[in-house]
């Protein structure tokens, strides 16, 4: 059973004690002292009161959730939160954490976020830092309805208690979306009620709430429940500066709003610039901020966007969003020249704009995880599947099938909506039961995108609600009144739906439906509705507005339920839609959340083909999570690891395609390299690593017998017949630079190459080479093999994080795969002569890799005699004289069209961003060292 009130101020009493600033108890310390606790405060509650309290913190102290991780580029990240903590008295973020408490949050997860923002806080940067200007750009990654607005919100109370000043919040793209965001910033940032904020009134009359009512702190409120940054509002005389408060704006993403605000704070900022941090922060940042058109000429948000960001001199925008995929499909290295319009009556600026870069995620993501306790996508769209999901919606295809027009006529509810109807009835009812309270209850109806439809469907919800409370009033008030066919219907409903509730009995469902029934009714939210909603709403009083967000809704509208829309108390979904694209879908997913004591009467009703587009999106986004696990293991930035996308060709897009232009489309795993040399260019700048290569290859030499070894055409010592087992314990060891997309190891221990080895022709019969085909000074493997140094000199090591690049991204040189072959071998190569298609002699390397039947491994030694890195290549400084390193090249011979067939079957085909685009083609950023390359006869 629920607690009752005194119960849960007791509780809320020993929460208060496990973040005691003074002394904190532990968990184990709360059991013990309870009883003492609860006999000098509450001395009403018993013995078995006190144990039911603590039976439900033990419940609790259950519930875990992962921190997260980031992926930093350490070139514009400088570590600062760990040195000014003890100095920062951090009253908004515990305010925050005290109404968390208050809320009943769990100790474990308040205990996370507390860790979780000040990571966050961290990489927007050093409110304090007064040195340079620092354009931070920034992704928050989390899961639909999974509590990211509670964590930007604990970040923001925090990033204003560390000195931050001004903060732009984009709150969504419909004003029911920013109202809602408004109202939340008033009771867990702002502290003042806004709703009822009119010009003109006093500071007596200010309503506080939320951490308001802890801490009293105030702050600029430029915007309000009612009202958004207008273009009346940009043009007053409110000032900021007054006594140094924060300035804080929630606004619809529009380009008229974001530009007033901008043009506001340049009348506020001298010279037109901010000399002081400003935070924005884009909720549901994939939709509407990502550029869709041509580069230069971006989309008016997106340009809105970037121009706010130039207010300041130091802007940090944080993108956050449960679907990401537009973010990291944004070019990486956009820009365009923004001129300032002049003013009416103004002449036109004279020389070149200001440079404005795109709003790609360069400087770090952040991936959160949820509670234990969430039910997000992974939980109902298993591959085992949910008994919550429902896909018997035939009937409602029947009546409205997904591709129809505006207007569609719809004279009667399906059967099955007529079900879920009932459902919600039923577990509203069990709810009341069970919390012995009222607490707010939602169900959802989706099933068209055309307001006109919605209304139809509105008003047929109506009749058939009232119709049902009519009968239960009329039937179930009466024991032993004779039961009609729809007094029948909602019994079968119980017996058959509601199989797995047994903590209560029918005949108490029954009457407590009698009890609320009159208080159900049918909310239609659209955008024909929004005036007279918040009409309605601004007529109310405080007292009748929190009595009205308890009453039981069935909410029927379209597009506008998705994307950051909250529906509180959420159990019974019916969704008969099939989005075009992957985010479109997940967003609408609104009854991904937490269901405290009802995820047992949580029902899901939607189309077969649906939910196998959800299960679909399950797995993308599990694969892009690992993805970005991946990259922080391997210590790389948003810039150096490209991101991909799974694609599902009998599934929906990732994104519109205009979302996705910068994207490209391949094929990937298992690996298929054929015809194709795999070279090791990106190599570490790892004392450590590099000395465990160089064991690598005495180990695989002492493997295959130093007295085994056969000269090649080109005196090469080799090994030939070399069995898979023993290369692939060769690169067990072997290792490129970390952020290599092929010689780089993974999380997984492995190297991304090695995939390729089982499938490629031959791959039981290796040949492994030492090439000596260069001009430096000897290298030994072991006592018995030296090797020519192949010198280059171009190679450089990176300014970003130290590791080396070999120059045109090559290993080896144009002689070397052939004069790795056996002189039998070349000699009967040559004898067959090979033509490219316009007739001209193929070289050497293309047709040894055609010729071949077994892939080659050629190690090499490089070195740097003069180092002189290509003046091109900012990112690049020169090497130290002497530098040595062990390099690779994979000779993969040519596969036939069947064996590629039989390698691809079980190949994905993934959406690629441009880093990861560019790295998996090798673009050649210079032209090379004159010692590599040698002219072919």
């Amino acid at each position: 059973m629920p607690l009752n009130e005194r119960q849960t101020d007791f509780k809320r009493y020993l929460k208060d004690q496990l973040f005691n600033r003074v002394r904190p108890l532990t968990f184990d310390e709360l059991e013990t002292k309870a009883g003492g606790l609860a006999s000098l405060l509450f001395e009403d509650l018993t013995a078995i009161g006190i144990a039911e309290v603590l039976q439900e913190f033990t419940q609790e102290n259950a519930v875990e959730m992962a921190l997260g991780g980031s992926i930093v580029d350490p070139t514009t990240f400088r570590p600062w939160i760990a040195q000014r903590r003890e100095e920062v008295e951090t009253l908004r973020w515990d305010a925050y954490k005290k109404l968390l408490i208050n809320r009943d949050w769990e100790a474990n997860v308040i205990n996370t976020l507390d860790s979780q923002t000040d990571d966050v806080v961290e990489l927007l940067g050093d409110p304090m830092q007064v040195d340079g200007t620092w354009p931070r750009r920034g992704l928050l990654m989390g899961e639909v309805q999974s509590g990211k607005t509670a964590t930007y919100l604990g970040v923001l109370n925090k990033a204003l208690d560390y000195g931050y000043q001004v903060i732009v919040v984009i709150g969504g793209h419909t004003e029911d979306l920013r109202q809602q965001t408004q109202t939340r910033f008033d009771t867990d940032l702002l502290g003042i009620d806004s709703e009822t904020w009119e010009d003109g009134i006093s500071n007596a009359a200010i309503r506080n709430v939320g951490v308001g009512d802890i801490h009293g702190l105030r702050a600029h409120l430029m915007t309000t429940v009612r009202h958004d940054f207008s273009k009346s509002k940009r043009g007053s005389s409110i000032t900021w500066v007054e006594g140094g408060l924060p300035t804080v704006f929630i606004t619809k993403k529009t380009p008229s709003l974001l530009n007033n605000i901008r043009t506001y704070i340049k009348s506020q900022a001298p010279g037109g610039r901010l000399d002081i941090p400003l935070i924005v922060v884009d909720d549901e940042s994939d939709w509407g901020s990502p550029n869709t058109r041509d580069k230069e000429d971006p989309t008016s948000v997106n340009k809105a966007i970037r121009a706010l960001l130039d207010v300041s001199t130091r802007s940090s925008y944080l993108a956050i969003t449960a679907t990401p995929f537009a973010n990291i499909f944004i070019n990486d290295q956009a820009a365009f020249e923004f001129v300032e319009k002049p003013r009416r009556g103004e002449p036109v600026a004279d020389g070149p704009g200001t440079v404005l870069n795109d709003l790609f995620p360069s400087d770090y993501i952040r991936t959160m995880f949820p509670p234990s306790t969430y039910r997000g996508i992974g939980t109902y769209f298993a591959e085992d599947g949910d008994a919550a999901i429902n896909t018997e919606v035939d009937d409602c295809l029947a009546i409205i099938s997904i591709k129809h027009k505006n207007h569609h006529p719809v004279t009667a509810l399906p059967e099955s909506l007529e079900t879920a109807i009932i459902e919600f009835l039923l577990g509203t009812a069990i709810r009341r039961i069970r919390d012995q309270k009222v607490k707010a209850a939602s169900m959802l109806i989706n099933v068209s995108r055309f307001k006109s439809v919605e209304r139809q469907v509105a008003d047929l919800s109506v009749l058939f609600l009232e119709a049902t409370v009519a009968m239960i009033l009329g039937e179930f008030a009466r024991q032993n009144a004779a039961r009609s066919a729809a007094a029948k219907r909602i019994q079968d409903v119980w017996d058959v739906g509601f199989a797995n509730v047994t903590d209560v009995v029918w005949n108490d469902v029954a009457e407590k439906l009698v009890d609320i029934a009159p208080e159900f009714r049918v909310d239609l939210i659209n955008g024909d509705t929004a005036k007279e909603r918040a009409k309605r709403r601004k007529l109310m009083t405080v007292t009748e507005r929190e009595t009205d967000d308890l009453v039981p809704k069935i909410v029927v509208g379209g597009d506008i339920l998705s994307r950051g829309l909250t529906l509180d108390g959420l159990q019974v979904s019916y969704f008969v839609r099939e989005p075009r694209t992957m985010d479109t879908l997940m967003q609408m997913g609104r009854w991904f959340g937490y269901r405290p004591h009802f995820d047992d009467l949580v029902r899901i009703w939607m189309p077969e083909t649906t939910r196998a587009d959800f299960t679909h999106s399950a797995q993308v986004t599990d694969e892009l999570r690992e993805t970005l696990l991946d990259m922080k293991a391997r210590g790389l930035t948003p810039r150096q690891f490209g991101l991909r996308v799974l694609v599902h060709p009998d599934s929906v897009d990732i994104v519109a395609a205009n979302k996705g232009r910068d994207t490209q489309v391949i094929n990937i795993g298992p690996t298929v390299w054929q015809n194709k040399l795999a070279e090791s260019y990106d190599l570490t700048g790892e004392a450590e690593v590099e000395q465990a290569n160089q064991a690598a290859v005495e180990t695989l030499i002492a493997r295959l017998g130093p007295a085994k070894s056969v000269k090649t055409s080109d005196d090469f010592d080799s090994w030939q017949n070399v069995p898979l087992d023993a290369v692939q314990d060769f690169f067990r060891t072997f290792q490129g630079d970390r952020r290599s997309q092929t010689f780089g190891r993974g999380a997984d221990g492995t190297l991304p190459i090695t995939d390729a080895f089982k499938i490629a022709p031959g791959s039981d019969r290796w040949s492994v080479v030492l090439v000596k085909s260069g001009k430096g000074q000897p290298h030994w493997f072991g006592e018995d093999f030296k090797v020519s140094m192949s010198v280059r000199n171009k190679m450089g090591r990176s300014r970003l994080d130290g590791h080396i690049r070999l120059d045109r991204r090559r290993v080896s040189s144009a002689g070397d795969l052939i004069g790795s072959l056996l002189t039998s071998e070349r000699e009967a190569m040559e004898a067959e002569p090979r033509f490219t298609a316009d007739g001209r002699l193929m070289s050497s390397q293309a047709r040894t890799l055609f010729s071949i039947d077994h892939p080659i491994l050629m190690i090499y030694a490089v070195t740097a005699v003069d180092p002189d890195p290509h003046k091109d290549t900012s990112d690049l400084t020169e090497v130290e004289t002497g530098l040595t390193r062990i390099a690779v090249a994979i000779a993969f011979p040519k596969m036939t069209q069947e064996q590629i067939e039989d390698a691809t079957r079980e190949s994905k085909t993934y959406q690629v961003n441009q880093v990861y685009w560019r790295a998996y083609n090798g673009f050649v950023e210079d032209e090379g060292d004159d010692e590599v390359d040698e002219d072919e006869a």
